[in-house]
């Protein structure tokens, strides 16, 4: 019989391991993880054989002698071996962070045998300390119940409800549009005009006679081979949320406008004081055809901040890139490109012109008034003219970071290498990546070598942009500005690179993270089409 070798770590128990084709036996004193055995058959032998055995979960008892208690949920906190657990809604946690409460999933919690299991756990000695415990005698527990929510009607799918079943499983259900109510151990209905819900608590399982003897077992209750097994959840831990709709009566008279597309309280909180808004019309004019290059026009009025053109293609404009002309705002002319090429343009173009003033609001009125901060620079008619809110960064700035290589690309977008790194490596000190405001993104970025020469430039979201060379700059184009993503200077790549390296590198552009929710409540279409526009704009220094 040939050597044998193991790692093992912080232990608690006797543990054997048995290869049943080798017939090779290994003794530990006890571990706590993973377990790696190598071992050789005889002194000759050539093979060598690696086997893992998995920790089983840690196992505490925290209500010894107790007999007919519970644990009272959200009770329980204890510490082992440097490190605390707590216990939410039948689930251990470890280490939460006192200012959120987040921490690491580590095992589960019976709340009736006051069992602890623990499957994320540390070695150490086998003293626990209990910071807190709550139990009770009797077990106020519940398999159905009925209620009324504080008003009604409900929104239709927005009723939930949650809570902690004997065992310390997760009780958690949601309404759906029709009425029922689904999820883990949950079932029933919800009347939503009346604001009426029953829910009970269990799951179907299989009438194969296992359950003929229990309490609750009711051939009435079988449904296509299945019956409904209750599970006893703790009355006080269980708890709804539910949207309520309230209708208030509005005078038109005193709002100044139709309430009709108002909220049911009619007051729209857009706007309030020390917001900033922007003012602003937009109109169109027809410009010259056919147009030629280098060609300047002016349009018919001043301080025209922004301009777009389209072409008069139908039903739908297209919109002409910003590569074939340039806004002169401080000359207030539009020149087009040189050279020009419009194929694939309807002419004549139409050009939308803005403008607009940006100011801060002093005062905000129940009937809709508005009330900035100084007069407005321009003459504005009424047609066309509307106010959109403005959401303030500070100061923002493109940015590149993170760049490394990786020797074989895993296809997976990870911030740390994965692997090994390249033989060759890009020279970032003398040569670093160049970003701009004007071309870069929030994105993370592959350079995959096709082979010593040549790799491909792919980003996360964007996918493959195109191919680069070592013997040349790599500086894809954005589309939307006409400027670089990022730049690279050939120089910086060396040799040494082989197929199937990865050049990684992150871009931060200088727009703020932006998160748009529209809601649209429940009523009769009053508006066939609907849309909006957000501009990202920025002040460079």
């Amino acid at each position: 019989m040939g050597a044998i070798g193991a790692s093992i770590g912080n232990c608690s128990k006797n543990i054997r391991y048995y290869d049943k084709e080798t017939r090779v036996i290994a003794w530990a004193d006890s571990f706590v993880g993973a377990v790696n055995f190598s071992y050789s058959l005889t002194a000759a032998a050539a093979e060598t054989a690696d086997e893992i055995i998995q920790a089983k979960p840690f196992v505490i008892r925290l209500l010894q002698n107790h007999v007919g208690y519970t644990i009272l949920p959200g009770s329980v906190s204890f510490s082992w071996s440097g490190v605390r657990y707590v216990d939410r809604l039948g689930k251990l946690y470890r280490n939460p962070d006192p200012k959120n409460g987040f921490g690491v999933e580590a095992g589960t919690i019976d709340y009736s045998t006051g069992i602890a299991t623990l499957t994320v756990y540390d070695g150490g000695d086998n003293t626990i300390v209990i910071h807190s415990l709550s139990a009770r005698i009797g077990r106020q527990l519940v398999t159905d119940v009925t209620f009324r929510t504080p008003g009604a009607p409900l929104r239709p799918g927005s009723l939930s409800i949650v809570g902690v079943a004997l065992d310390g499983s997760t009780v958690s259900g949601t309404s759906n549009f029709d009425g029922t109510m689904t999820g883990a151990l949950v079932g029933g209905g919800v009347d939503y005009d009346k604001g009426i819900v029953w829910a009970k608590f269990g799951e179907w399982v299989p009438d194969d006679g296992s359950y003929a003897e229990e309490p609750w077992y009711n051939e009435d209750d079988r449904k296509d081979g299945q019956i409904f097994r209750p599970a006893p959840v703790f009355a006080d831990s269980l708890s709804y949320a539910c949207v309520v709709y309230s209708y208030i009566p509005l005078d038109a008279d005193l709002l100044g406008l139709d309430p009709v597309r108002l909220p049911s309280d009619g007051r729209v909180p857009i706007v309030r004081v020390g917001d900033v808004v922007v003012i602003h019309n937009t109109q169109t004019t027809q410009l010259a055809n056919p147009l030629s290059a280098g060609q300047v026009l002016t349009l018919p009025r001043e301080n025209i901040v922004h301009v777009e053109l389209y072409d008069s293609a139908e039903p739908i404009p297209v919109r002409v890139p910003s590569t074939l002309y340039n806004w002169d705002k401080d000359t207030q002319e539009l020149t087009m490109a040189d050279p020009l090429d419009l194929t694939g343009y309807t002419q004549p173009l139409i050009a939308m012109h803005r403008i607009e003033d940006m100011s801060l609001v002093s005062g905000v009125q129940i009937n809709g008034q508005i009330i900035v901060g100084h007069g407005l620079d321009n003459d504005y008619p009424v047609e066309g003219t509307y106010v959109s809110s403005a959401l303030l960064y500070g100061d923002l700035q493109a940015r590149v970071y993170n760049m490394f290589d990786q020797q074989t690309w895993t296809s997976v977008w990870s911030n740390d290498l994965i692997g090994s790194g390249c033989n060759a490596s890009y020279n970032e000190i003398n040569y670093p990546p160049v970003v701009t405001n004007a071309g870069a993104v929030k994105g993370r970025w592959a350079l995959k070598f096709l082979n010593t020469t040549s790799f491909q430039i792919i980003e996360e979201k964007l996918g493959i942009l195109g191919t680069g060379y070592i013997t040349q700059d790599c500086a894809p184009i954005n589309p939307a500005t006409g400027q670089p993503y990022f730049f690279l200077d050939y120089r910086g790549w060396g040799t040494g690179w082989a197929a199937g390296n990865v050049l990684r590198l992150n871009t931060d552009g200088p727009i703020g993270p932006l998160w748009i929710a529209r809601t649209t409540l429940q009523g009769p279409v009053t508006e066939p089409n609907d849309q909006f526009t957000i501009q990202i704009r920025g002040d460079a220094e």
